[in-house]
């Protein structure tokens, strides 16, 4: 399975080649294989479609989901509708399965911030989210704390 690893961006990691993230909390780097910094989470890519382009609106849904759940949580994305990729402006999506800690990040890639709204009031949004609040929704006791959301913008 593909590595990612996700840095805080600092002087010595300007020579890594992969996606430039600056958000309000800071810059961020995000590559597509293990790299050895003190500050870098590492993940597994569970599940990928698409390519980055030089430029993106980065959205970043960080979920903390405990052991045991990992595996009904896993289930739920290989079981996804994948509608989000035809929408206008969709990029990629990655779905990274943590390595150093419990919290599961599904990034989504656009070509503006616009595109990302565009999609959260569209059908396909509304399908995929559906589930949420019903008998259908994952069990809450999987998520020991409630998800954030992390927004960049990116230069390949």
């Amino acid at each position: 399975m593909k590595k990612a690893s996700l840095i805080k961006a600092a002087d010595d990691t300007l020579h890594l080649a992969g996606l430039s993230l600056q958000g309000e909390a800071g810059n961020d780097l995000y590559v597509e294989r293990q790299i050895d910094q003190p500050n870098a989470k590492h993940y597994e890519i569970f599940s990928e479609t698409g390519s980055f382009k030089p430029e993106g609106y980065v959205v970043m849904n960080n979920i903390a989901v405990i052991e045991e759940g990992r595996e009904t949580f896993e289930e739920r994305f290989r079981n996804r509708a994948g509608l989000v990729e035809s929408e206008p402006g969709f990029q990629a999506i990655r779905i990274l399965r943590p390595l150093d800690d419990d919290t599961y990040v599904v990034m989504t890639v656009w070509d503006n911030e616009q595109s990302f709204k565009s999609w959260q009031t569209s059908k396909s949004y509304e399908n995929a989210h559906k589930k949420q609040g019903t008998g259908a929704a994952l069990a809450t006791s999987i998520f020991p704390r409630p998800s954030y959301v992390t927004i960049f913008n990116s230069k390949g």
